[in-house]
C-alpha cells in the first residue's frame, strides 16, 4: 500500500518522524559511550544515550499509534507503516502547501 496522503499532514506522524531521527542520533552517542568505555572512560556518555534513545523510542511509537488510529479506514497495517516511517525519516518529501 503507498503512502496514504494523510501521514504528510499528521502531526503525529511528523512528531514520530523527527524522534526516529534523534534516535538514531541517540544510537550514535551509545556507540561513543561504549568506545570510550571500552577506553576506561565513564559510563556516563553510554548512560545519556541511552536515555536519549529510550526516550524517542517511547515518542515514535506513541506518535505512530495515534497516528494509526486517526487515519481513516481502509488503514494501512501496523508493520507496512514502519516502512513508511523509515523511507520518511531518511528521506525527506517537501511539504505541500494549500493553493
Amino acid at each position: 500500500m503507498d503512502d496514504p496522503p494523510a501521514l504528510q499532514a499528521n502531526r503525529h506522524w511528523r512528531t514520530a518522524v523527527w524522534s526516529l531521527r534523534v534516535g538514531f542520533g541517540g544510537l550514535l552517542v551509545v556507540g561513543g559511550g561504549l568506545v570510550a568505555l571500552a577506553v576506561g572512560g565513564t559510563p556516563w556518555i553510554l548512560a545519556v544515550g541511552m536515555i536519549v534513545w529510550l526516550s524517542a523510542a517511547a515518542v515514535t511509537l506513541t506518535g505512530v499509534l495515534r497516528c494509526h488510529h486517526e487515519l481513516a479506514t481502509p488503514r494501512p497495517g501496523l508493520w507496512p507503516m514502519r516502512f513508511m516511517l523509515l523511507r520518511d525519516t531518511v528521506r525527506a518529501r517537501p511539504t505541500r502547501r494549500a493553493s
